[in-house]
């Protein structure tokens, strides 16, 4: 049995997951005639096809690309699926910021010239990200109209959202893209769910990606306790429909029921 069938038994439950999942993925993507990408910007996570996907971007945008990421809250599960896969030595992942271990795994795997590589490697969450990456940029005396943005497709819409906030504050007028890589998706076959067919490998564990996608809900709400204007004011206002506000009332109240996990998942 599915670990995600200790929580989700029904179509229904499966359901209400995916369409949290896809309202987080956002995707925004430059149409025919736009104008071209100056820069892809991958901010740190522990899903490594998002920054294979980065890579991919910039060098078909033949552009630079910037990874941001210290050492933070996904470090260690960076590290972790780096080596299952047996990619780096560990030296090259021990202490070592995510920024640092993208930049090896895309000039030794994917290809990508190290001299067109930025590294921010000081951030160690959603805003760091995009302040210091900001920073950076002018440092540098980079002037970036257009920009893509990849991230764990479950942050997605906030870490948009977020640079946004960040580069508009800073009287910067760049254009920002969204890749999400893919969409996460669940699938049930015979009452058993799993992850859907032809997402990539080395996804969340089921614990991590529920609460992955439950907690980013209440961050993007504008109310008192939400991340917009009317809360801690990290990110403008986001509409967040009334049927994922419904999906995510339902998977919580499925997850209650679990005394042994809820406090790890709602959290």
């Amino acid at each position: 049995m599915s670990e995600f069938n200790a929580w989700l038994k029904t179509q229904k439950d499966v359901d209400a997951v995916n369409a949290i999942a896809a309202f987080l993925a956002f995707s925004n993507m430059p149409q025919i005639g736009s104008p071209p990408v100056d820069l892809v910007i991958h901010a740190g996570n522990a899903i490594l096809e998002t920054a294979h996907a980065a890579s991919g971007a910039a060098l078909e945008a033949n552009c630079p690309l910037l990874f941001s990421g210290g050492i933070g809250h996904s470090t260690s599960l960076l590290v972790e699926a780096v080596r299952a896969e047996n990619l780096l030595p560990e030296i090259q992942v021990k202490d070592r910021s995510e920024a640092e271990i993208f930049a090896d795994l895309a000039s030794k795997f994917w290809k990508f010239p190290k001299e067109k590589l930025i590294l921010e490697t000081r951030s160690t969450n959603c805003g760091e990200n995009a302040s210091f990456t900001q920073s950076l940029l002018l440092k540098l005396d980079l002037n970036i109209r257009t920009a893509i943005l990849f991230q764990d497709p479950a942050m997605q819409l906030r870490t948009v959202v977020t640079f946004q906030k960040a580069f508009q504050e800073a009287s910067c007028a760049t254009v920002f893209y969204s890749s999400p890589t893919f969409v996460p998706r669940l699938q049930m076959r015979d009452g058993i769910i799993t992850y859907a067919e032809g997402l990539p490998s080395g996804l969340w564990s089921p614990e991590r990606f529920l609460s992955l996608i439950l907690g980013e809900i209440p961050r993007l709400r504008d109310d008192e306790n939400g991340y917009g204007p009317c809360g801690h004011g990290f990110i403008p206002h986001v509409d967040v429909p009334s049927e994922i506000e419904a999906a995510y009332q339902h998977v919580c109240e499925l997850l209650k029921n679990h005394e042994k996990t809820k406090g790890r998942i709602l959290s």
